[in-house]
């Protein structure tokens, strides 16, 4: 398997939101209940890039297998530091270390930035244990849970608060 981590361009946003919309409806790790439409997905990718901020690609053969970016944690000025992590793999590929190899990187990019200086992950409790198994892998503690602060398809859900510092 010869896995190349990249900055994600734009040509690979429409496989990106692919992977990222079959979480939506087949998961329970985004908590939004509808798909995203290109054009929103587009803007959150630009917004996310104009930041600075690290957008990575997990390509395999020239096709997307997985992506991973940073956002503000919180809109709030006082958690200007602290940025939230999000990683998918395609269902395709999952339990190949894709995951791993993503958060590393990001990890490694988010180092370059000097705003960047905790990585927050909020991951929902539900089918969860590869993504805590990863983040602890890679130096994340556990931090905590909220209970039952997520509802889709009719259950709720806590999400469980994993933090690094960088």
């Amino acid at each position: 398997m010869n896995l190349q981590i990249t900055p994600l361009l734009k040509k690979n946003l429409k496989d990106a939101l692919k992977i990222y919309n079959y979480y939506i409806d087949n998961s329970f790790s985004n908590f939004e209940e509808k798909k995203i439409s290109l054009k929103d997905f587009t803007n959150n990718y630009r917004n996310i890039t104009k930041k600075k901020l690290p957008y990575l690609a997990a390509i395999i053969d020239k096709n997307l297998v997985g992506i991973a970016y940073l956002n503000k944690f919180r809109d709030k000025s006082g958690y200007r530091f602290a940025f939230e992590n999000t990683i998918y793999v395609h269902s395709n590929y999952l339990k190949k270390g894709i995951g791993y190899r993503l958060l590393k990187e990001l990890i490694s990019s988010s180092k370059k930035n000097r705003e960047i200086k905790k990585i927050v992950a909020v991951i929902g409790s539900i089918d969860s244990v590869g993504s805590i198994k990863v983040h602890k892998k890679l130096g994340f503690k556990n931090c905590g849970k909220l209970k039952k602060i997520g509802f889709k398809k009719g259950k709720w859900i806590d999400s469980i608060i994993m933090q690094k510092d960088l």
